[in-house]
């Protein structure tokens, strides 16, 4: 047995050295052959084996640390086109908010029908202040006063023991009809309440444009279709664009959310609901007796498919069907918005009226405002799923996190270049203001100028040939590997395990047959070859009589 295993190990390590002196003799490796050619000197392997020391570590450190690099950021965006056509793009949703958020005339309306009830011992003129702590649920700072009436109360007796705060304050609001006078849109006079809706936004009902959602409290989770189709571009400059007369009405003020008068524009992605927390709205604050002219661009942001196979945390972003399982329709103020109010409920246990409340959950009233006050700043500073905080002490209650939100793969974001002007000495606006005197009003234009936009694509930096070139660039500069090298390695590789697998039988017969064929071989010279060629030919001829 000893002798058996001695036999196959000297077997294996015999055609082990065959085949690597064959390797070294073949392969295009550079400097391989100095290794078993005979002439080579112990100088000249002792050099090739310290080269190869040197360049082999180097080579590995080089392609090793540029996989890493890859792996950490293996996606690029880069500009696919700056002439995207602008007319593909949607027009934005816009929504017009006057900075007074309760109605003068609304409020003294309720106040009537409160006071005609005969529910209170409180005159008409307390119950109209009385009306103004609404204005708390809003998101402004709150003050913390003492009174021994609270609106709600009233409300609740009023309304026979319940009522709903989102009904009260959506007629509460300025309407729409009152502020705004005249529209105009793709150079034609529209009707405004045609056009505008009055919607739920971060500011409570305001006038939209363009909002393409169905309804302010729809659910996301269930596979009903809740978007609309967004109106597109279809004309550019200020002619082609939205252009609205805005009415003040100054006398009606009651609660401004500003200390000052005028409205509060807020340009959005249609299928948005508009947010500022999201980072997807812009703000724009129009006052009376002044023109806006609202340049819009736009630019359009997508994803190859390629880049799916990654991690999210990688590519930073999601597509919409990956998200299939939280909502139906995903988007990431959607994402951020529901997180926030996930956040409410939790601390609060309610839902602020000018939310979207999705789920039918209780509505936040005047005793809840105390609670929300305590926790605005935490629903101010959100973060998404990268924690952008890395300081352990900012880490606290005070931040909301929400992992679960990462921006959309195809995205289009919308920023502006905002000009003003007085509105009396614009002579451009003369057509939209023709038999309207000019007084306090305010007009708004949002349009788009360039005929193209720019286009961005996220994609790989290298696919898979191109990384596995580099790898062979790199090490053809060190050792000069090429894929042929490693055809040739694995074909000498097959070749020893194919005669390993042989046996020693088989393998030492073909090698004793081998020497008996060697054996046979003579070196036979010239003379030779003659003088048995001619003696062969008289040995012929004696055969044949002739001698």
């Amino acid at each position: 047995m000893i002798t058996d295993r001695r036999s196959s190990r000297s077997r294996f390590v015999r055609i082990l050295l065959k085949y690597t002196k064959l390797y070294c003799k073949y392969t295009k490796l550079a400097g391989f052959r100095y290794f078993v050619e005979p002439e080579a000197t112990w100088f000249d392997r002792t050099l090739w084996f310290l080269v190869y020391a040197i360049t082999v570590p180097m080579m590995i450190y080089t392609v090793y640390y540029g996989y890493v690099g890859f792996m950490e950021t293996p996606l690029m965006t880069t500009v696919e086109t700056e002439s995207f056509f602008t007319q593909k793009l949607d027009f934005p949703g816009v929504g017009i908010c006057s900075i007074n958020r309760i109605s003068r005339r609304s409020a003294m309306e309720l106040a009537s029908e409160v006071f005609a009830a005969n529910i209170s011992r409180l005159s008409y003129d307390e119950i109209l202040d009385m009306i103004s702590q609404l204005g708390d649920l809003y998101d402004s700072e709150f003050i913390t006063q003492k009174r021994f009436y609270r609106i709600d109360q009233l409300l609740t007796v009023f309304y026979d023991g319940y009522y709903n705060i989102t009904d009260v304050m959506k007629r509460l609001t300025p309407q729409c009809s009152s502020i705004l006078s005249k529209c105009h849109f793709h150079s034609a006079e529209r009707n405004c309440t045609d056009i505008f809706q009055f919607r739920k936004t971060q500011d409570g009902f305001c006038c939209t444009f363009n909002y393409a959602i169905k309804g302010d409290d729809t659910p996301l989770d269930t596979g009903i279709n809740h978007r609309m189709e967004p109106i597109k571009v279809q004309k550019l400059t200020e002619d082609g664009g939205l252009t609205v007369l805005l009415e003040p009405f100054l006398d009606d003020y009651f609660y401004p959310i500003f200390p000052s008068a005028g409205w509060k524009v807020m340009i959005f992605n249609p299928f948005d609901y508009p947010d500022m927390t999201s980072g997807g709205v812009l703000d724009i604050l129009i006052s009376p007796k002044m023109y806006r002219s609202v340049e819009i661009q736009a630019i359009m942001f997508y994803s190859s498919r390629r880049i799916i196979s990654y991690p999210v945390d990688k590519r930073d972003c999601v597509f919409a069907d990956e998200m299939v399982t939280l909502r139906a329709f995903y988007t990431y103020s959607d994402c951020i918005v529901d997180c926030k109010m996930e956040d409410m409920w939790k601390l609060c246990g309610c839902i602020p009226f000018y939310l979207p409340n999705r789920e039918s959950r209780r509505v936040c009233n005047l005793e809840d405002v105390p609670c929300l006050s305590q926790h605005k700043s935490r629903w101010i500073s959100v973060v998404p799923h990268e924690d952008l905080y890395n300081d352990e002490s900012l880490n606290n209650s005070r931040i909301l996190h929400c992992y679960k939100c990462y921006s959309e793969c195809s995205d289009v974001r919308y920023d502006a270049k905002i000009t003003m002007s007085n509105l009396v000495s614009n002579q451009h606006i003369v057509k939209l203001i023709k038999d309207v005197e000019i007084a306090d009003q305010g007009i708004l234009t949002v349009y788009f100028n360039q005929p193209g936009t720019v286009c961005l694509k996220q994609d790989v930096i290298y696919r898979w040939y191109e990384l596995m070139g580099d790898a062979s660039s790199i090490c053809g500069i060190f050792v000069g590997f090429s894929l042929i090298v490693v055809v040739e390695f694995a074909y000498f590789v097959g070749l020893f395990v194919l005669e390993l697998l042989k046996g020693p039988a088989s393998s030492d017969g073909e090698e004793k047959w081998a020497g008996s064929k060697q054996a046979t071989v003579q070196t036979i010279y010239w003379g030779e070859l003659f003088s048995n060629a001619g003696t062969t030919k008289n040995q012929r001829d004696r055969a044949r009589g002739k001698y």
